[in-house]
Order: C-alpha cells, then sequence, then structure tokens
C-alpha cells in the first residue's frame, strides 16, 4: 500500500527576503521566496499563505493565528515552541529538524506532510484529518491525536513516547517500525500495523483498556 508523501514543488529561483516581517505585514500572500534566520510574530503571520518557499533557522515561537495556510515548502531548522495553529491547511511541505514544543495543530488538515528528524513535545493534532503523512527519524513525547482521523500514516524509526490515539480513526497507520513506550487509546488501533515485539511490549495497555487485571 503506497503510503508515500508526495514532497513539496519548489521553483528552482527563489527572492531571498532579508526582512520577512516588512514584507508579510503588506502581502496576503507570500510565494517563492527564502526565510532565513528570521523571527516571525502573530502579526506577520495572521491571515496570511505562504506557498512555495523554502524556510530555514526560523522563530515562530509564540504564534497564535488561526486558519494560516501553508503548501509546497520546506521548513528547515525551525523552531515551533508554544506555537499556537489550529485549523490550519498543511499541503505538500516538509519540516526538517524542527522544535515543535507545544505545538498546537487542532482541528487541522495536514496532507503530504513530512516530518524529519524533528523532536515533537506536548504537541496537539487532535480532531485533525491527517492523510499520507510520515513521521521520520522523530521523538514524540505527550503527542495527542484524540479523535484524529490518520489516512497512510507511517512512523518510521521513531522514539514514541506517551501518545494517545483515543477515539481515532485509523487507515493504513504503521506503528511497526518504531519504539513506543506508551499510549493510549489502544482500543482505536484498528486499521493500524504494529510489530509482534510491539504488541507484547503493549498488552498492559490492551488490558487495561479492556478492564482486565493480571496478576
Amino acid at each position: 500500500i503506497e503510503m508515500k508523501p508526495i514532497k513539496p514543488t519548489i521553483p528552482p529561483s527563489l527572492s531571498i527576503l532579508d526582512n520577512a516581517s516588512l514584507l508579510l505585514s503588506n502581502e496576503d500572500s507570500i510565494t517563492r521566496v527564502q526565510i532565513n534566520s528570521e523571527v516571525l510574530s502573530s502579526d506577520d503571520l495572521d491571515g496570511k499563505s505562504i506557498t512555495e518557499s523554502v524556510i530555514k533557522s526560523t522563530d515562530l515561537s509564540g504564534v497564535d493565528v488561526s486558519r494560516f495556510d501553508i503548501s509546497d515548502c520546506v521548513l528547515k531548522d525551525c523552531s515551533f515552541t508554544v506555537t499556537r495553529l489550529p485549523e490550519s491547511s498543511w499541503h505538500r511541505v516538509s519540516i526538517d529538524g524542527g522544535r515543535c514544543s507545544g505545538l498546537q495543530l487542532n482541528n487541522s488538515t495536514l496532507k503530504n506532510v513530512i516530518f524529519t528528524n524533528s523532536k515533537l513535545e506536548f504537541v496537539n493534532f487532535r480532531f485533525s484529518k491527517i492523510e499520507k503523512v510520515a513521521f521520520e527519524n522523530c521523538a514524540l513525547d505527550d503527542v495527542d491525536f484524540l479523535e484524529a482521523q490518520l489516512k497512510d500514516v507511517r512512523f518510521s524509526n521513531c522514539t514514541i513516547n506517551n501518545i494517545t490515539f483515543a477515539q481515532a480513526r485509523m487507515k493504513n497507520v504503521d506503528l511497526s517500525e518504531s519504539t513506543v513506550e506508551g499510549i493510549k487509546g489502544v482500543n482505536s488501533l484498528k486499521g493500524a500495523t504494529i510489530s509482534h515485539e510491539q504488541l507484547i511490549q503493549l498488552s498492559p495497555y490492551f488490558a487495561t483498556e479492556a478492564g482486565i487485571r493480571v496478576k
């Protein structure tokens, strides 16, 4: 079953922005640019969309906007500490080396998104639609997929500690190539693939949710 996300389409020539905040304040949408080592605020991104662009070593910490739209973009070594982007839309986006601590993406749509070499802790994907998304070589700690819809999602060579899938709906979700230390909502794993070793390791969680007492 093909679960590989479609990579972003980036034009061969991009305009390098020296002061992204100034341009963002005067434009509704930004396209075909490269942003390097900037600090972006809520005012910079509120009501904006970014397409066909590369964003490197940029700090989006504390940004709080709804309905943010980003497509065909590469984000490299960016910080999303306590960043709130609910109801946002992510299409064909690559996030490499992301520091996502407290990132809020609830009620969002992510399609063809790749997280690589990133750290995700206390990340909120609640009620989101997640399709053709890959987590590769990532560390996930306290990540919440409550009532999310996951289709064609792959976790490859990840370390997963404390993840919540309660009431999630899954189709073609592969966890078998990662280390899973703790999980909530194992009863919602229908449609997921896990390894034999993971089944044994997660058996206490299955027993707990089934109301089985083990002596």
